[in-house]
Parts: C-alpha cells; structure tokens; sequence
C-alpha cells in the first residue's frame, strides 16, 4: 500500500451521479434492457472509484489506519509496532456531540403541526437517527435515509449505509434528484451470495436480484406503488465537496501515527541493544589444557586420546552474566585494546521528538477547527467571551453543517407532509394554506452542546433585568418557552398568594380549621 504518497483516492472517488433529464423521462420500463444496463453502469462506477474511498474513511474511524499496512522491510529481530491513533474518531464524536448533543427543536406558529412532527420523531427516535446521520456526515461527508411506510402505513425514517447507498440527479440547474440506489448482498455460505438493488423513484419501488457477487444479470423482480411524491431517499451533505470532517488531515494522522510507532520501535530497540564487548573477556590462560583427574593424571576420551579443558569465550560470558558480573582484561597484551564494554545504541532527542508531535497535533486540530480541551487555558476558569473565541472556527463550521443539514430535515418533512396531506392525519390552524406551505414556514433550531458557566449567566441575568423585556430573558437564559414559563410564573404567585392568606386567616382565627373548612351543616369545629 502506497504510505504518504501520491494522490490518496480516484479523482471520481467523490463525484455526483447524473442522468439527463430527457433520457429518464424516456424511461418507460425500469425492467427493460437499457435501464438495467444504465444501473449496472453506476452500481460498477460507485464500487471500484467511490467504494475504496468511503471504506478508508470507515477504518479511520475505526482507527484502522494506513500505519497498520505499511511496508517496512525491517528485518525480523528488530521492532516494527504499528500504533494507529483514533484521531477520526475523536473529531467525529465532538463534532456529532457538539451539533446534536440536544435535540433538534421545530418552531411554528402552527402547535397541531409541531405535535404532529414531534410525535413522529418519538415513534422513529428522531434525535438518535440524526445523531447517526450526522456521524455518517463527519466521517463520509455524506448520509443516506428512507422515509418509508410500514405494514401498518406509518410513516418510518431509517439510516441507509453510505457505502451502499447513492442517488443521481438530473442534469439541470436544480439537479433534481431522479432516482436513488440501494444495493447490498447477503452471503447464505461460502459459496452462495445473492446481491440484491432497490430503485426508488418519486412514484414507485423497484427490487432488482442477482446470483453474481459482481451484480451481474440483474433482473427486475418486483416493484411497489410509493406516495411519498419525491424521491424517497433523502441525502444530506457535510458541505459542498461531500467530505468528511478528518478527511482532510488523514496525512497528517499518518505522520502522527508514523512518529508514535517510531518511538515505540527506539525504546523497544533500545531495550534490545547489542552489547559490545571490546577487548578479551576470556580470564583464563590462552594456551590449551589438559583434563586431570585427582591424582593428577590426563583424563582419556572414547578413543584414548586427552580430553581438554573447555575454555572457549562464549562460556566465560555465559558465566559473567550469570553473575551478573563482568570481568575483562587484555590477557597481559600491551599492544591490545583497552577493555570496555557498553551497549550501542542511537541517541534520542526527546525535545525535538515531543515538540514535532505537538506541532502535528496542533495541526490536525486547527484544520478539522477541532478545539484542544487538553489545553490548560481551555478550562471552566475561562470568560465567556474568551471560550467564544476559542470555539469561534468550530462555529463557524458548525453553521454551515446546520444550514445542510436543516436543507436535508426540511426535505424529510416535505416527504411526509404529502403522505400526511393524503391521509387527512394533521389539522392546521390556518386552513387556507396547504400543508406544504406550512411545513415550509417551520424554523429547524439547533442548540450546540456547550459547558455552561451558571455563575456567570446569573450575573448577566440580573445586569439585563428591567433593561429588556422579562419575556426574552426568559427565552434567552431558560431555553424553555417564554409563554410557558410566565404561566409557570404566575401560577407559582397565585399559590404562593394562596398560601400567604391561608396562614394569615389561620393566625386571626386560631380556632378555624382551614382543612376541612367546616362540617355538613356548614359549622366551624
């Protein structure tokens, strides 16, 4: 595998699926040779240019990264760690936490509208579906759903793998999306797989088979009525590009990954390190002996010659590091080296090392506009206005991901307002406007998850009181419905009221019993 190298992924790995307008209108049979051909077409485009980059992305979220196939060439009693670091991960969650961390809220003048929608997103989790949607924006730039219809006709949402799913859209200004595909495989042993496709258009569901692992002889085996009026596969884009939130620093996450295991490597090396002998350790005389016995006399071999005496270097130092002592000398030799030994190794520059890695970390924060919360001036003693700014390039970001992403739950629930409109199943205030035109008026909010400092937003409530109106510093500092909690409010006066002149009647009338107010015949006990 090419390691920091080249271009990282085919120039078509990201590209939009198109069709002219003209040539789809002309479709009049989705089972027909030229159609299948066409799907075929873009199911193999989609699998060997756009597939390889989607998986990538998966498996650095995974924090399978490119480190653990590299090719070194080191020989086999040397280190060689792979230490991948979940650096996709880590952006991926704080992004995904910081947008959806609360729940997407629905504004309208419309109340039977906003329950209804509310209600929906009960019955379908909502706020967990687009937690997963935004996750599959951070790592893929790009997220699939299907708004769909169960046995029982209720409206359903559903994420769709992005490594399975794609759409194509005409080839006018509006790109209008005109079909989108849903393609996957189930594998029943080793060696029998079925592939299978789904085409959704704005009218209807086709269901494609194959027995080719290759999606190869499709054939149109059944199709459905759909009365969702527009192409049920919803997309949404993490921006203009469709690219992911880390997918930018993969290089820079390689580099990090690179020095992390080099490291490991040096101190697993260093742990490992020849020992150098210079000089002779060999303590004993240099000419060779005989064995004796007892008395002294050459102790004979099998064939009858004198055995020697065993005095070969490996076993003295055998025997020194036995003893953990080590003994050198030059055997009287003066022209001889001088006796030493020490461990060779390579020298580190620990300062130069750790500064490296932080100018990468620093990096791949500042292009992902990743804030650094291990940074000790990034903690709760800091201002308000002071966090402001170290988010403010997360911000930034953030804004343009909630403007696609609101282009995307619009679109959803354009979706299901048709199938709603038919139904007869919401009853608007304003009965002169359709249920389109009121779902288009609804305000998608967005609240980002944010450490709140309490002390400090106390003290900005009580500077603002008497300077703005009680009902926006309500909506401003409470996050609950200015009409709800001045009801809250008056509804807590009027019982403490109550309670106030209950406890003073109780004090002039000692004898009144305010309990039970009375007997039957309406006399005080």
């Amino acid at each position: 595998m090419e390691f920091l190298k080249k271009t990282r992924f085919d120039t078509e790995a990201n590209a939009v699926f198109k069709m002219s307008a003209a040539e789809f209108n002309s479709i009049d049979d989705f089972g027909s040779e030229k159609f299948i051909s066409r799907l075929n077409d873009y199911i193999t485009e989609f699998k060997y240019s756009q597939l390889p980059r989607l998986q990538e992305l998966k498996r650095y979220y995974l924090a399978d990264n490119n480190i653990k196939y590299r090719d070194t060439d080191r020989d086999s009693d040397r280190a060689d760690n792979r230490i991948a670091s979940d650096w996709g991960k880590y952006i991926t969650v704080f992004m995904q936490g910081y947008m959806l961390g609360n729940p997407v809220k629905y504004v309208s003048d419309d109340d039977a509208l906003v329950e209804k929608i509310e209600t929906f997103g009960k019955q379908n989790g909502a706020d967990y579906h687009d937690g997963l949607l935004e996750t599959d924006l951070s790592i893929y730039g790009r997220a699939y759903e299907l708004v769909y219809t169960d046995s029982e006709a209720q409206e359903r949402i559903t994420k769709l793998a992005s490594e399975q799913t794609f759409v194509v859209y005409d080839d006018t200004i509006a790109e209008n999306s005109l079909f989108g595909v849903r393609f996957y495989q189930i594998k029943y042993n080793k060696t029998e797989t079925n592939s299978f496709v789904e085409v959704y258009t704005d009218n209807a569901i086709y269901y494609y088979k194959s027995n080719s692992k290759e999606f190869e002889n499709i054939a149109l085996v059944d199709s459905a009525e759909s009365r969702f009026d527009g192409v049920p596969i919803n997309e949404y884009k993490n921006n203009e590009e469709r690219l992911g939130d880390f997918e930018s620093v993969l290089d820079g996450i390689d580099a990090y990954d690179l020095s992390q295991s080099e490291l490991a490597n040096f101190q697993q090396d260093m742990n490992d390190a020849y020992l150098v002998i210079k000089g002779n350790p060999a303590t004993g005389t240099a000419e060779p002996e005989f064995q004796t016995d007892d008395d002294g006399e050459p102790v004979l071999d099998e064939y009858g010659n004198p055995k020697m005496v065993t005095n070969s270097s490996s076993d003295v130092i055998r025997q020194m590091k036995k003893a953990r002592l080590l003994v050198l000398d030059n055997n009287n030799d003066p022209d001889g080296p001088d006796p030493d030994a020490f461990y060779l190794t390579k020298t580190y520059d620990a300062t130069g090392a750790e500064a490296y890695k932080k100018r990468l970390v620093d990096d791949i924060l500042r292009f992902t506009f990743t804030p650094d919360t291990n940074d000790q001036n990034f903690a709760g003693t800091q201002s308000g206005e002071a966090m402001k700014y170290k988010l403010m390039g997360n911000d930034n970001l953030r804004k343009t991901k909630e403007r696609l992403m609101t282009r995307g739950i619009m679109r959803r629930l354009r979706l299901l307002g048709n199938v709603w409109s038919i139904k007869n199943s919401v009853s608007t205030v304003n009965k002169s406007a359709s249920l389109y035109d009121k779902i288009n008026e609804i305000e998608v909010q967005f609240t980002p998850n944010i450490p709140q400092n309490d002390e400090e937003r106390i003290s900005q409530l009580k500077e603002l009181y008497g300077v703005i109106s009680d009902e926006t510093l309500l909506e401003t500092f409470t996050g609950v419905d200015a009409a709800d909690e001045m009801k809250r409010l008056a509804d807590q006066k009027e019982k403490a009221d109550s309670e106030f002149q209950a406890r003073q009647e109780q004090a002039t009338y000692p004898n009144l019993n305010i309990d039970d107010g009375g007997d039957d015949n309406g006399q005080q006990g």
